[in-house]
């Protein structure tokens, strides 16, 4: 089950030159052959077995945290350029169109509590919707570029500013890279819904962003509160365009906005809003 924290270092905040910090300092990348699988399953373990203890060490020796709907799910990838070290994770687990009644993890842990009458407001195929899931960034490696990466330090100056490569121009980027790759994931595979289970608390972070979910249950106690929720992507995209236009300018990017992207609503155009204005027939 997806379980975003608040920790992710997701930020509603991250500055002007999102594109360009982004770009300069990290990669995103679809998760497309073993060994990047594999480095995503790496980065996973290290999150969810010894950073925050979810998960049983034991039950991976070999430090691959994977489960059984890895082979109906696509990895994303954000990855640091200069060490080419993977900074974060998330997954997209799709419905097992084999036997397309298994439910999702929110499904299986959350479902019997879902408000149908909230559900029936988003108009959704079974193939069309996934759910975010195993988003994580490393704490091992914030430490790593922080304080240890010696192409970091190489590049630090006795005042200990890095001129080169200073963590706090791109370590807020980290998740929105994530994020950003989930729209490419979405684009790619057809899906037009989200689901999700979050910290009540960062759900309305997130809002700041125009990353807006819809509650659809209780809050459940899972590795602490959380939220199930759901979300239209032509909606999210929507709002990201309205609230956080360099965020989308990123996602536009990473290929994450279809052709025939059109927001659900007129765009009044102003004197700040010119170069970003899309037609709404």
């Amino acid at each position: 089950m997806t379980n975003l924290n608040r920790n992710d270092g997701i930020s509603s905040d991250s500055g002007t030159g999102l594109l360009d910090n982004f770009s300069r300092y990290l990669d995103a990348e679809l998760a497309l052959n073993e060994d990047q699988r594999n480095e995503a399953h790496r980065l996973r373990y290290d999150v969810y077995c010894e950073e925050r203890g979810y998960e049983d060490p034991e039950s991976f020796p070999n430090k691959l945290e994977v489960d059984d709907h890895d082979h109906h799910s696509v990895h994303a990838l954000v990855r640091h350029r200069a060490s080419d070290l993977v900074a974060g994770v998330v997954r997209l687990v799709f419905a097992d169109m084999s036997a397309p009644q298994k439910p999702l993890p929110i499904e299986h842990h959350c479902g019997h509590s879902f408000d149908q009458s909230v559900l029936k407001r988003f108009d959704f195929s079974r193939q069309n919707v996934a759910e975010v899931s195993r988003f994580a960034v490393s704490n091992k490696f914030i430490r790593y570029a922080g304080y240890t990466n010696p192409v970091i330090q190489a590049g630090r100056e006795s005042d200990g500013r890095n001129l080169d490569d200073e963590p706090s121009q791109y370590l807020p980027h980290i998740s929105m890279g994530l994020i950003a790759m989930l729209f490419v994931a979405s684009a790619q595979h057809r899906i037009s819904h989200w689901y999700a289970v979050m910290e009540p608390s960062l759900s309305r972070l997130l809002g700041r962003s125009g990353i807006e979910f819809t509650r659809i249950g209780p809050v459940v106690n899972y590795h602490g509160r959380r939220q199930p929720m759901i979300a239209s992507v032509n909606d999210l995209l929507s709002n990201i365009y309205v609230k956080r236009y360099d965020f989308f300018r990123l996602i536009d990017h990473l290929g994450g906005v279809p052709a025939d992207f059109q927001p659900d609503w007129p765009i009044v155009t102003g004197p700040s809003q010119s170069d970003r204005l899309i037609s709404v027939s």
